[in-house]
């Protein structure tokens, strides 16, 4: 390779590097403001129907990269937290969860992943599954008053999934269930 394309292929390396890090960035800042209106009281989720809009609109700079799912028989988005960081956040200080947008914690090992309700603003169902996404053990209605204390699993579990209060009940989700991830034909 000369000289002249080596340049051209480290210039276009550096304007690719450069600006999936602006995009990165703009994310970030746009999902810390929301966040900072949140802690600063700022933030209320409106009582009529303007509800919908603001939740279509800042929702998703909330719950970036969702992915669609079937959770027994009812469609969602999943917001996956795959790293240790995002799986230690969870859904800590978020402001609300969407009707149609779970939280999905994939471990990568079978274990017991143990769930508390420090910082949450909202009461939750969590759903463990194990790596086949057959679902081997549900909490319903976890209150965030429950913190300090943590629900895990008896059984195993590769994934954890957690909704808003009342989901399972809602779409009579069952132990035996199945959580498929990446669903096509959403």
């Amino acid at each position: 390779m000369k000289t002249a394309e080596r340049i051209v292929m480290v210039a276009l390396l550096l304007i690719l590097v450069g600006g999936c890090a602006w995009i990165y960035f703009s994310v970030q800042v746009k999902q810390q403001e929301v966040l900072a209106r949140v802690a600063r009281g700022d933030y209320n989720i409106p009582v009529s129907t303007e509800k919908e809009e603001v939740q279509r609109e800042d929702w998703q700079i909330i719950y970036p990269g969702t992915i669609p799912v079937m959770i027994g028989e009812a469609k969602v988005l999943a917001s996956v937290a795959d790293t240790l960081p995002t799986r230690i956040k969870g859904l800590s200080n978020t402001p609300f969860l969407p009707d149609n947008v779970v939280k999905i914690f994939a471990f990568g090992t079978a274990g017991e992943h143990s769930i508390w309700m420090k910082n949450m603003n909202y009461p939750i169902d969590i759903i463990w599954a194990d790596e086949a996404g057959i679902i081997v053990h549900i909490e319903e209605n976890i209150s965030p008053d429950t913190y300090p204390e943590s629900f895990s699993s008896p059984v195993p579990a590769w994934f954890v999934v957690e909704t808003n209060a009342g989901f399972v009940s809602e779409n009579s989700i069952k132990i035996g269930d199945e959580v498929i991830l990446n669903v096509l034909n959403f």
